[in-house]
């Protein structure tokens, strides 16, 4: 299971990045087969008929992060649908769906990935699932700096701290 951004090395800080969580986490075959698929259309990525400086990698066998180096072209409006279209068809061919943004993952304390769903945070967090320095994933960033300084955070840094009354 892949859990480093090594795929990215050679990006600029500012490239474009997107996060897509799966519903569930994925065995090896299937990581491996998304990160096949994905790094098949980031390779031929364009962007109005130019190819794209594109990558994409599978990270703790449930993100699927893709990133556009800006620095040597745009990604349009019109290549990114592309992508969307792209996702949408892996989530097909695996049984998987990778565009639901309503469940938070996080580490637990044996840390191991798991998911709750927004709802269920502030009781998750109130029977010890989670904690104030739980690690989250913030699949919400948009760079290459986001992704490395802001996407693994602890609870109380994300969004979803506010969802739980947090101690003083």
């Amino acid at each position: 299971m892949n859990t480093e951004l090594t795929a990215f090395q050679s990006f600029a800080t500012n490239s474009r990045t997107w996060v897509y969580q799966a519903s569930r986490n994925l065995t090896d075959a299937e990581a491996s087969e998304l990160k096949q698929l994905a790094s098949g259309f980031a390779a031929d990525w364009k962007s109005h008929g130019s190819p794209l400086k594109a990558a994409a990698d599978v990270l703790y066998n449930r993100f699927l992060v893709m990133m556009v180096d800006e620095d040597a072209g745009s990604a349009s409006g019109c290549s990114i649908d592309s992508s969307v279209q792209q996702i949408r068809s892996i989530q097909q061919k695996l049984n998987i769906n990778l565009l639901d943004r309503m469940d938070l993952a996080y580490l637990n304390s044996d840390n191991e990935l798991e998911a709750v769903h927004a709802n269920k945070i502030s009781d998750a967090f109130e029977h010890g699932a989670l904690t104030e320095e739980t690690t989250v994933f913030d699949n919400m960033v948009t760079s290459k700096n986001e992704l490395e300084t802001n996407w693994r955070i602890p609870l109380t840094k994300s969004w979803a701290g506010s969802r739980v009354s947090l101690s003083c």
